[in-house]
């Protein structure tokens, strides 16, 4: 008998749990809703986009073309019913489902500064552009190559790669001299949080990196545009584009309206099943398994790999136990000095 399998949102981690259902003779028939559209994109590689060329496709990932699938591009899922176990689109039809896996993603976290919004309170200040998902790389690879200048908030590993990338985008003009970049990390300038040889190599490319400083507020100008971004300090700097770089959080919206058990994230067992409904499992940067979210896009991808094996029943005992840390042996006296060598100098870049 035919699984019917319903998988909600298409990123990475739906895109390859998909990939693996379909990857033999399986007798399923899974339902996906693209909400956001028909395209998967490899998050890791949506920096290189900014910079256009061949690296601006190759964050798209294969499409997926097989009879057993129903791609239902542009169409949100609204409600659960578990105890009938269907679901409710936004396009007003009803989904059956055996198994329903929620792969939500997360969602840009948004952080508490004021004048980040516009007048109507909802939207972002003209000339601030979250940096998520690929409709927001091309929102930012457009605006960047009319910029003037360029903030990026937050010193994550993607801020990191953001900033890098916008020195390199292409403007409008050859003549016009790079983008003018500045990073602004809250967070002290330690190797446990942030590798000084990964600010070392951002200054080299010419991006002005401020750690240990918190942003005060954003200055709107008079045609009601971003005009400067002022630090905790009172330091200005002077910007029509801000990019927003501060972490994720869950998408936990629809599970939690669905009654089913979420603390940070959905949480799941070992199976990457629901602790609340054995027939709803959720997967990816949604998911909390051991008090643990997912995190790294390779959790993601072997969370997929692991429940591709159980639904399709190639393997419906394969377990997911996470993944151990990787032991970071203790440093060498000389590299040490020579990360303090590197970090002084970049200090005083």
């Amino acid at each position: 008998m035919t699984r019917k399998i319903i998988v909600v949102g298409w990123g990475p981690a739906a895109h390859r749990l998909v990939t693996g259902l379909l990857s033999d003779d399986a007798d399923v028939a899974v339902t996906v809703y693209a909400g956001d559209g028909a395209e998967a994109h490899d998050r890791d590689a949506l920096p290189d986009t900014l910079s256009g060329g061949p690296a601006a496709a190759g964050a798209a990932l294969p499409a997926v073309h097989d009879p057993r699938l129903d791609l239902r591009v542009g169409v949100r899922v609204t409600a659960i019913d578990r105890m009938h176990r269907v679901v409710h689109g936004t396009d007003h039809r009803i989904g059956h489902y055996d198994a329903l896996v929620l792969a939500t993603g997360a969602n840009p976290v948004l952080p508490p500064i004021r004048g980040l919004r516009a007048a109507d309170g909802e939207s972002l200040m003209a000339g601030v552009h979250p940096a998520h998902s690929a409709a927001d790389f091309r929102a930012l690879a457009q605006a960047a190559t009319k910029a003037s200048r360029a903030v990026v908030i937050g010193g994550s590993a993607i801020g990191l790669r953001v900033a890098a990338a916008l020195r390199a985008v292409r403007t409008e003009s050859p003549e016009r001299a790079p983008l003018p970049v500045e990073l602004v990390d809250q967070m002290p300038a330690t190797p446990e949080i942030t590798p000084a040889d990964a600010y070392f190599r951002l200054r080299q490319t010419g991006v002005i990196a401020y750690q240990d400083c918190r942003v005060r507020r954003l200055e709107e100008g008079p045609d009601g545009a971003l005009a400067a971004v002022t630090l905790a300090d009172g330091y200005r700097l002077t910007t029509d584009l801000a990019v927003l770089t501060c972490g994720t959080a869950p998408n936990v919206a629809l599970a939690w309206t669905a009654g089913l058990a979420v603390a940070r994230g959905v949480v799941v067992d070992d199976a990457l099943r629901s602790v609340s409904d054995p027939a709803v499992y959720a997967l990816g940067g949604c998911a909390e398994h051991r008090r643990t979210l997912s995190g790294p896009t390779d959790v993601a991808r072997l969370q997929a790999d692991v429940l591709a094996d159980r639904l399709s029943g190639r393997d419906a005992l394969r377990t997911y136990r996470g993944i151990p840390p990787t032991p970071r042996p203790a440093p060498r006296m000389n590299t040490v000095v020579a990360e303090a060598e590197r970090f002084l100098k970049a200090a005083a870049a």
